[in-house]
């Protein structure tokens, strides 16, 4: 009889240890401008939430009070995303302001393939803003798509690479802007991470930016990661600056 309790303790000890390896993590699409590959679990639902402060040289400033997107997982390597920005933004050459909810966004991230050795991860994003739902002062004129490639390389268990190639349309003019970006992300222990990247945002009618970001990840729990996050503009050094912070939470 004291035998078969300690099989079953043992026994018992084994299940709740693999039930937890099999306890869905949060999937954060947040912070950085970089997409991952990585898609929500199947039938979860997550939320990524942020707030940012951001200076122009130009003099405008824009105070984005609730960045949010929902995501649920649709399929095994596929995703709804639902989006929108709550926003103020002012500039002190213009008499007007702006306060209120820019375009609805919705879209889906397909994870295509899951890389092996050093060929990377695969994914593909679409998104498509809305010219009806959202402030009229914030509304493009014309639906505006985003299309982009993601890639992601594992080079270590505390190193990996994510890279992205994408068009986005403003819907105002027919010429659309090129994207891409690369961030080279660090993990400094098993809840804190770090990352730096460049996004760039390639146009040859409005001209070209050139963006940098940092930031810095806390996993919270398997649920729950914060994140800080600030840009810099080496081509308007000084004069752009933009800051921020946000959570990204898997609700069930």
């Amino acid at each position: 009889m004291k035998k078969l309790s300690i099989l079953l303790a043992l026994l018992s000890i084994g299940f709740l240890c693999y039930a937890q390896d099999e306890l869905p993590t949060v999937v954060p699409d947040r912070p950085g401008h970089t997409y991952g590959v990585d898609v929500m679990p199947f039938q979860k639902l997550g939320w990524d939430n942020g707030v940012a402060f951001e200076s122009s040289p130009d003099g405008a400033q824009t105070i984005t009070l609730n960045s949010t997107i929902l995501r649920y997982g649709i399929f095994k390597n596929m995703e709804l995303r639902v989006g929108t920005d709550f926003l103020m933004h002012r500039n002190d050459n213009v008499s007007k302001q702006i306060f209120g909810i820019a375009p609805l966004c919705i879209g889906t991230k397909l994870k295509v393939y899951d890389g092996a050795g050093i060929l990377p991860a695969v994914g593909l994003l679409a998104e498509l803003k809305s010219p009806h739902v959202g402030s009229k002062d914030l509304l493009p004129s014309h639906l505006s798509p985003g299309m982009y490639l993601l890639f992601e390389n594992t080079v270590n268990n505390w190193f990996s690479i994510c890279y992205n190639a994408g068009l986005e349309w403003d819907g105002e003019t027919a010429t659309p802007t090129t994207f891409l970006a690369l961030a080279l992300n660090f993990s400094v222990s098993e809840t804190v991470g770090t990352f730096v990247e460049t996004y760039n945002y390639l146009n040859p009618v409005e001209g070209n930016r050139y963006m940098t970001e940092f930031g810095v990840t806390w996993l919270v729990s398997r649920r729950v990661q914060l994140d800080l996050e600030a840009d810099l503009d080496f081509k308007n050094f000084g004069k752009y600056y933009s800051i921020g912070g946000g959570i990204a939470w898997l609700i069930n």
